[in-house]
């Protein structure tokens, strides 16, 4: 078993997710527009998890808008954004990706507190060998963390000792929540979705 996939195992068994995975995601037409391939790992999340949010927090933007933000259409709203403007050093020292340049952002998830998570894409590099660039908001540094999008995801809902970026409470359990799922809005509800004998 290779290492991303047992990272998705991992999730999995941390969140107690037992839904069956979705078929084809329908990445296609976002990686032709792209011009290049995505990481396998993150189309597996996303074929794994339906949309939703990891601990009501970390969402994955998807090929489609169907309960979700769809991840080309942000791409193409960041480029239309830095288009003419200084907003470009938003994302700097980094670039946005461009089919016809070097490496440049490409953003695969969001959070609830405005983090920013994307990948240092290259062409010439494997898509699976992208690192994670992330920042907690738009004023914090960018981090850029030499691992797979599945062992990010990972560490942000369950391991307590990866700061800045971790929501993991010990000894809280983490959880899935898809976009169909009532989202909890007391104390009770959120002990009840973190309780560490959920499911046991």
């Amino acid at each position: 078993m290779d290492d991303q996939q047992t990272w998705i195992d991992r999730i999995v068994e941390a969140t107690g997710w037992c839904h069956d995975p979705e078929g084809d995601a329908g990445w296609e037409q976002a990686e032709a527009e792209l011009g290049v391939v995505l990481p396998s790992d993150f189309k597996e999340l996303c074929r794994r998890f339906v949309p939703g949010a990891f601990y009501a927090y970390l969402d994955l933007l998807r090929p489609t808008d169907s309960h979700a933000q769809p991840l080309l259409r942000t791409w193409a709203s960041c480029r239309q954004w830095a288009v003419g403007h200084e907003s470009a050093q938003l994302w700097g020292p980094y670039e946005l990706y461009e089919p016809d340049k070097g490496p440049g952002l490409i953003q695969w998830g969001s959070d609830q507190t405005e983090g920013e998570y994307y990948w240092l894409a290259d062409r010439s590099v494997e898509p699976d060998r992208w690192p994670v660039v992330a920042r907690r908001d738009g004023i914090e540094s960018w981090h850029q963390l030499d691992m797979s999008t599945a062992e990010f995801v990972y560490r942000v809902i369950a391991d307590p000792a990866f700061k800045p970026f971790t929501v993991a409470d010990p000894p809280r359990r983490p959880f899935y929540l898809p976009h169909w799922g009532p989202f909890p809005m007391s104390a009770e509800d959120w002990n009840a979705l973190t309780d560490p004998n959920r499911g046991s």
